[in-house]
């Protein structure tokens, strides 16, 4: 399949990249250009919220991979990385998927994350049955709009919307010594289950509850805060539990 990427730089990009580069012809779009060498890559550099070079990067391609990311080059100054955080998950967002429909592409991916139930008590067990309850927090309301956008694309248009709900990204090798973090998903589990939400396809499907879903993606930790039964529907299978020996009590 033609796949484009967005966020291709990011750490969570790139092992996608790894994970799906040798079966499927990928396009990256980012504003930096990722040091990523294999073959059936096509790169384009720029902005998503820039019509044109939306309309350029979803054209001919199958699926769109939107991975959330934020720039790698965020401003220093906090209110810009605000503005910048909050125009990229919406308008970039809607403009992106805007000019993927416009295309014909039929099936969306979209990197949302766990941090949208910030508002919830640690001890509440967490399926995709419970309603987002986001704090304000800039990136938690950045990333709900994000979702909300894409929920409404599915619901409007004949398409195929999967949004993943992901857990922190870490590499469970970085993170050993530290104490446990019960929203811990490694970047390679991570990249796992977006090649999974890749075999998705409801997009025939009259009822938009069918086009579009969501799953909880994080580690299969012991007591978890979040339920991931649900992700097993596209085949994910975690291989990071960050059950380290040198892990702190």
């Amino acid at each position: 399949m033609n796949v484009l990427i967005t966020g291709a730089a990011s750490p969570l990009g790139q092992k996608i990249v790894a994970e799906l580069a040798s079966s499927h012809q990928l396009r990256l779009l980012d504003n930096t250009i990722p040091d990523i060498k294999y073959e059936n890559l096509e790169f384009i550099h720029g902005s998503l919220v820039d019509p044109s070079i939306a309309n350029e990067a979803t054209q001919n391609i199958d699926v769109l991979i939107h991975t959330g990311e934020p720039l790698q080059n965020l401003p220093q100054d906090p209110l810009k990385c605000e503005q910048v955080l909050l125009d990229l998950a919406t308008r970039g967002t809607h403009v992106l998927f805007k000019a993927a429909v416009d295309a014909g592409v039929k099936r969306f991916i979209y990197g949302s994350t766990l941090e949208i139930f910030g508002s919830y008590p640690d001890d509440t067990y967490i399926s995709e049955f419970y309603k987002p309850l986001p704090t304000p927090e800039i990136y938690q309301m950045a990333r709900y709009l994000g979702e909300l956008t894409c929920r409404e694309f599915a619901r409007t248009y004949m398409v195929t919307v999967t949004s993943l709900r992901l857990g922190r990204l870490v590499l469970e090798e970085d993170v050993a010594d530290r104490d446990l973090d019960l929203m811990w998903l490694d970047l390679r589990d991570a990249a796992q289950a977006f090649a999974g939400a890749l075999k998705r396809d409801q997009s025939s499907s009259v009822q938009w509850t069918q086009r579009w879903a969501v799953y909880h993606i994080c580690a299969p930790i012991k007591n978890p805060k979040f339920l991931i039964s649900g992700a097993s529907q596209i085949g994910y299978q975690p291989q990071h539990n960050f059950q380290s020996d040198k892990r702190i009590p």
